[in-house]
């Protein structure tokens, strides 16, 4: 439980010098994988299999967290060996499995506007709380056509508006330069 260091493990999609882990380890390359600072906030017990010798928890950690690695050190904290057999998120963020719908249930009522309103939320809605950008006809043009343009604001992701307040998009700001991200 607490903030503690976790060093991920080489078969995941982190990039050490700009190449991820797995790549490294399909190669059979050495590499140094540095541990993170990672939270752990809840870890409640579910249940246990005995003739499986199967151990079922439900934890609550911080971005970054390698549950996978979380479960081999549980069992190393349990002077055994042990892997993760099965994972289900249940939340990411403010987002919630309850509130999901299934595949089947979108292609069923691919057509059916209001359930499709009533159920997919829309990229505006998830970046609702990130800061906004308004571009005059000239700035958009280059924008759609991914040319980078000086930018004030601080580093992130901004949803992007023309001067209609039509939401276009999104676009991040490095180093004060915007760039186009995902256009809708």
């Amino acid at each position: 439980m607490g903030e503690q260091f976790q060093t991920p493990p080489i078969y995941s999609a982190l990039k050490v010098n700009g190449k991820k882990l797995y790549e490294y380890a399909r190669c059979g390359e050495d590499v140094e994988i540095k541990p993170r600072k990672i939270k752990i906030y809840s870890i409640d017990f579910e249940g246990y299999n005995d003739k499986e010798g199967e151990l079922d928890f439900k934890v609550s950690v911080s971005k970054g967290t390698y549950i996978r690695s979380l479960c081999e050190d549980i069992a190393e904290r349990l002077n055994t060996v042990g892997y993760m057999k099965e994972l289900k998120r249940i939340k990411v963020g403010r987002f919630e499995i309850s509130d999901s719908i299934r595949v089947e249930q979108l292609e069923k009522n691919i057509d059916d506007l209001d359930f499709l309103k009533k159920n997919i939320i829309t990229i505006e809605e998830i970046f609702k709380n990130n800061l906004n950008i308004e571009l005059d006809n000239d700035e958009m043009q280059k924008f759609l056509n991914g040319v980078k343009l000086k930018n004030c604001n601080k580093d992130g992701v901004y949803k992007i508006y023309n001067q209609d307040r039509q939401f276009i998009g999104l676009g991040t700001i490095l180093d004060g330069m915007l760039k186009r991200d995902v256009i809708v």
